[in-house]
């Protein structure tokens, strides 16, 4: 389990630097669903090419990549039921 608390901090950690480098922290915290799939998905792409490259440096990076938008998506998805609860 300590290599799995390794890895949330070191996504946690590259969620802040994709906020800080390409985001806008506002506009990120009620980004839709979607967008956070779609970014997942275009990391997916690269983390594939990684493994098809046998590049282990390149995937750990890249799985990262990955992890980090789909914990945004996980966060949005909250978000957005809380908004439907609270319409209801």
């Amino acid at each position: 389990m300590a290599g799995n608390d390794t890895f949330l901090k070191k996504t946690l950690l590259q969620a802040e630097i994709n906020r800080l480098k390409h985001g806008d922290a506002q506009k990120d915290d009620l980004r839709p669903v979607l967008d956070w799939a779609l970014i997942a998905g275009e990391h997916m792409g690269h983390l594939l090419g990684a493994v098809r490259e046998n590049d282990l440096e390149a995937v750990e990076k890249e799985l990262l990549h990955v992890a980090a938008p789909l914990m945004e998506l996980h966060n949005a998805l909250q978000r957005e039921q809380l908004g439907k609860t609270e319409k209801t």
